[in-house]
């Protein structure tokens, strides 16, 4: 091993990886639903249809992720950043030609599988491989400037797609993704420490095998945190075949699916959500960014409890906040409560999903992370894809979205006794 550098790769990573995750926003649907009303004005396309076609949409696109994960795992992140960001930025160009509703349909399937999917599934792999005993901070500095970045995003797009349309909008989103993620991955991205002599998180060279420290995968279980003991030698190393074994994957599995299903559900019927309630297109955008705000608040923050708290009871408070944005949303019949909602939710969103990023990789290790972590994107892309049928079908049946809302809480309650159940697995035997 080579001395400590003054400046640790994995910083660059990091850099490299924010960018990327930044640039999945045309696949995101914070986005996409800017292309509600308008998509829905140039074919003909009524509420449930579209809501259904972006969720079969969605959870086809879920299933190849495995296989992004695997490549990542063979290739390393370095190429498939590139690959990936190329792709995606040729499903931006298909949008932006989209001619009826079938092509819609492919563009929505192409948007999810490359950018919410694919792209933000190998920016988060590669700080993985970098970080272990700092990832959650690290993750948290991230989400802060990646949400801090999107907090204008949504009325930038809204401004797009009213000036020039919403074919040249994801044009040129098209442009905007390959000229910043290629060269950037190829430029800042090394697959592993290890290839440079390095450690995680940049520690030390390991000290002689009979003096290894023995610290628990989960920081919050014990009280040897936060010094600079190198993790363990041992390091968990699960295939994704062993995971799925564990009560630790399937709980963890549950927390990659339902935030992403309820807000998913309200991110794309934001702007019919309000017009309900006499707001416009504006408003929603507004709201959307309320929760984009708190995102980059919450990071941090985030991001260091995930460093010093049990997962346990990081998911169950994040649950909570979930189950309680859905109860705002359904009585809130002004902007600042529309606001407040989706406040609430990002709170909540913010410690799930740090807390489930961080915890798989400190629990299976690295040495299949890839499998495993795109096994639960592709859980969570399925949740994203199923969220809006429920408010379609509430809306559609109801003319209003508060049976949805109630839904929502009900799901969550399970979820929040599951997550007493995490604990770190014991390491595998075969």
């Amino acid at each position: 091993m080579t001395q400590r550098p003054k400046w640790f790769p994995g910083y660059t990573v990091a850099v490299a990886s924010t960018a990327a995750f930044i640039a999945t926003a045309p696949g995101q649907t914070f986005i996409i639903s800017q292309l509600n009303t308008p998509l829905r004005e140039a074919f003909g396309i009524n509420e449930l249809t579209l809501n259904t076609a972006y969720t079969v949409a969605t959870v086809l696109a879920a299933f190849p992720l495995v296989y992004i994960g695997a490549m990542t795992d063979r290739l390393g992140p370095r190429r498939m950043l590139a690959i990936v960001a190329g792709l995606f930025a040729l499903s931006c160009l298909f949008m932006s030609a989209a001619m009826g509703p079938i092509s819609v349909f492919v563009g929505f399937f192409l948007l999810r599988f490359l950018g919410q999917g694919a792209l933000a599934l190998v920016s988060q792999h590669a700080v993985a491989m970098w970080f272990h005993r700092r990832l959650g901070s690290v993750h948290g500095v991230k989400q802060v400037i990646v949400f801090g970045v999107w907090i204008l995003f949504p009325q930038g797009a809204l401004l797009l797609i009213e000036g020039v349309g919403w074919r040249w909008t994801y044009a040129l989103f098209a442009l905007l993704v390959s000229a910043t993620v290629i060269p950037l991955s190829l430029w800042l991205v090394r697959d592993r420490p290890e290839d440079m002599g390095l450690r995680m998180d940049n520690d030390a060279p390991a000290p002689p095998r009979e003096h290894a420290p023995t610290t628990s995968p989960d920081p919050g279980a014990d009280a040897m945190e936060h010094d600079d003991t190198p993790p363990t030698l041992f390091e968990p190393a699960f295939t994704l075949k062993q995971s799925l074994r564990t009560r630790a994957y399937w709980v963890l599995a549950a927390a990659f699916f339902l935030p992403p299903l309820i807000g998913t559900a309200f991110l794309f019927d934001i702007q019919p959500i309000l017009a309900l309630r006499g707001l416009d297109k504006a408003a929603a955008a507004i709201t959307v960014s309320a929760w984009t705000a708190t995102m980059c608040l919450m990071a941090v923050p985030a991001g260091m409890l995930v460093d010093r708290v049990k997962a346990s009871t990081l998911v169950a408070l994040g649950m909570g906040s979930i189950a309680a944005s859905a109860v705002a949303l359904m009585l809130a019949h002004n902007l600042p409560l529309a606001m407040l909602a989706l406040g609430l939710f990002a709170v909540g969103q913010s410690l799930v999903s740090n807390c489930a990023v961080t915890t798989t990789a400190r629990y299976f290790g690295r040495a299949h992370h890839g499998a495993i972590r795109s096994s639960l994107t592709r859980i969570g892309v399925i949740g994203t894809g199923l969220g809006p049928i429920f408010t379609g079908l509430s809306v559609h049946f109801t003319q209003g979205y508060a049976a949805s809302m109630i839904l929502f809480v009900t799901m969550c309650a399970p979820v929040v006794a599951a997550s007493f159940f995490l604990r770190a697995p014991d390491r595998p035997t075969e």
